[in-house]
């Protein structure tokens, strides 16, 4: 049995190395969603690969693929354009950054995203609709971390289902 153990770790050890080389999965159509609430200010950050938003990840070739990199950079200007919060919360977005991160092969890039939302009522502050799919059909599903007052939660969100449940509960003010 012994004898055994030596072939499996070393059949095993490169499929171990590549995960661990590899740190955080870079999958077409999938993207990461962290959102963190704290007080009136809520912080979402997004990485999610080029190819879903424009359908290529090198650099532009072309003109019509510049025209894609800057239709998108003019839609990510305004937050609210893809993440729409509900109106009781009264939030105004901010953009925070927008950079696509390319790996040193210049075969994958990502976009890196990351807003702000000061929301007069965080504790209206109920659910958000994330409207990136209507505009990008390669998008299949963004997996969504939130981090809040109540404490963690996850969730995924496709096309079919694009609005997620906040439910942030606020501690009560003593009287």
């Amino acid at each position: 049995m012994r004898y055994l153990l030596i072939p499996i770790a070393l059949i095993l050890s490169p499929m171990v190395m590549a995960q661990q080389k590899h740190g955080h999965a870079h999958e077409h159509g999938k993207g990461n969603l962290e959102i963190t609430l704290d007080k009136s200010r809520m912080v979402g950050k997004l990485k999610i690969p080029l190819e879903a938003l424009v359908g290529f990840e090198r650099l532009p070739k072309t003109e019509v693929e510049n025209n894609a990199i800057n239709d998108l950079n003019q839609k990510l200007a305004n937050p609210a354009t893809f993440f729409v919060m509900n109106k009781e919360a009264e939030c105004s977005p901010k953009v925070l950054e927008n950079t696509i991160v390319r790996d040193t092969a210049g075969k994958h890039a990502d976009l890196h995203y990351q807003f702000d939302l000061n929301c007069s009522k965080p504790a209206n502050l109920k659910q958000m609709s994330i409207t990136l799919f209507a505009n990008y059909k390669r998008l299949k599903e963004i997996k969504v971390e939130s981090v809040g007052p109540a404490g963690q939660k996850s969730t995924t969100a496709k096309p079919q289902s694009n609005i997620i449940l906040l439910n942030w509960q606020f501690p009560q003010t003593q009287v």
